[in-house]
């Protein structure tokens, strides 16, 4: 099972895909009413003063006052000493392909942040509708050299702008994959966040280590932050092309066959399980054109089928059961097709 981690590299560039509308259309107009609920998360942007970063001393300053930032999105521990550290910041931000070229392209993006704090504020609503004790995190935006992407806790929310500005961009992070990479829009920031941040409501057996508590794992993880961003297209939740959505969605029966006949559902090895799961551009297993972590996606379509035909269990209720092979006995999951 995936552990709850507090940051988190996913997501991708995606258009409202042929088959969500329907999806879409549901979850938005059953979406409960929140109009009358008052929210505001705060909103710290540094992006400005870290691009004027230009000598020593001054980066010395922005490190003792944001020390959070110069631990984890420029490993300070790792270096040992402020001075390094600083040194590394003034390099990047005083590079005039940096200041001149990628950081007009943050501003381009994202303007003054306020659109994506909106958005930000939309979903924590929609959260604390379902669980009102949920504490509102503070936003951050920071610049971090293409280093992080961002850090997720319950009471931070901080975001390295210049990470997400897509595969077109001036500079792009080294070593991340293309497909990967497509995801690092500023359309997945509140997706992948909220993704991440609700997964601490999703309880489940550790002592299942069966595919099918896996595919039912993510699958409630899917749908609970579909209920926190009710409006998004599922495209851009799990994170595949318009091409890859139309294609499952209409060979989701062959999908679903390839599970059965190859008796998947009660497969233990995690290198087996990891080629269904896990971050791979194609489940090749399936066929060429078959996109990765496609078991998490059957997941989601079991969890949606079970909360379907059980209209009495409520979100809260579907986030506490720990036994997947009763979510997905009484799911009575029939793939289109």
């Amino acid at each position: 099972m995936q552990s709850n981690k507090y940051y988190i590299l996913t997501s991708l560039i995606c258009l409202i895909v042929f088959s969500a509308c329907s999806e879409k259309d549901k979850f938005c107009e059953e979406a409960p009413n929140i109009s009358n609920l008052e929210l505001n998360i705060p909103l710290n942007n540094l992006a400005d003063d870290m691009v004027e970063l230009d000598n020593q001393n001054d980066a010395m300053e922005f490190i003792q006052e944001n020390p959070f930032v110069a631990d984890y999105f420029f490993e300070r521990r790792r270096y040992g000493a402020d001075s390094i550290v600083a040194n590394s910041m003034v390099n990047i931000f005083s590079n005039p392909a940096y200041k001149d070229t990628l950081y007009q392209q943050v501003k381009n993006t994202f303007g003054d942040f306020t659109e994506l704090q909106s958005e930000f504020e939309q979903a924590f609503k929609y959260y604390q509708h379902y669980y009102p004790e949920v504490a509102v995190p503070e936003l951050e935006i920071v610049l971090a050299g293409l280093q992080k992407d961002l850090f997720v806790s319950d009471s931070l929310i901080s975001i390295a702008a210049d990470y997400f500005l897509g595969p077109d961009a001036a500079y792009v992070p080294n070593g991340v994959p293309e497909y990967i990479l497509m995801r690092y829009e500023k359309e997945y920031i509140v997706p992948m966040t909220m993704l991440l941040l609700t997964q601490k409501q999703n309880e489940t057996d550790q002592r299942d280590q069966t595919l099918l508590a896996d595919m039912v794992f993510y699958g409630k993880s899917y749908y609970m932050t579909k209920m926190t961003i009710p409006c998004t297209p599922d495209s851009l939740l799990i994170g595949y092309t318009a091409k890859e959505m139309k294609d499952i969605n209409k060979n989701e029966h062959i999908i679903w066959a390839n599970f059965l006949e190859n008796d998947l559902l009660y497969e233990t090895s995690h290198f087996m399980k990891n080629k269904f799961i896990g971050e791979r551009p194609k489940t090749f297993e399936i066929s060429q054109e078959c996109p990765g972590r496609i078991g998490i996606w059957v997941g989601w379509q079991i969890v949606k089928s079970y909360m379907e035909n059980n209209p009495e269990v409520t979100l809260q209720e579907l986030m506490e059961n720990k036994d997947a092979q009763k979510i997905f006995s009484l799911s009575k999951y029939k793939p289109a097709g």
